[in-house]
């Protein structure tokens, strides 16, 4: 059998603790911090429809034609409003820019 060992420290709290982050902040400082997103949102046809001033079945065309891209729900299509954004800006919708 292994005998137990029975060690005790007795110094500040404040002392371990700024022991440890010694050791520590060169790890962390090393380790990159990813930004966290807002969770993405999504719209309904009908809600993406009025957005993009389309109607449903252009709506369905430009799904199938892959100019923006439906994500389905069970039934439901929807679209991430951050792609509807990028898809006015890319597609402008055939306006010319000088209107």
């Amino acid at each position: 059998m292994a005998k137990e060992l029975n060690i005790q420290f007795q110094f500040p709290i404040d002392e371990l603790a700024t022991a440890v982050a010694e050791k520590l902040i060169p790890f962390f400082n090393g380790i990159k911090r990813e930004e966290i997103s807002p969770p993405e949102t999504y719209k309904t046809r009908k809600e993406t429809a009025v957005k993009l001033k389309v109607s449903l079945p252009t709506l369905n065309e430009y799904t199938k034609r892959g100019l923006i891209i439906g994500y389905r729900f069970g039934v439901r299509v929807m679209y991430k409003e951050s792609e509807i954004e990028a898809a006015l800006i890319k597609m402008n919708f055939g306006r010319s820019s000088h209107e």
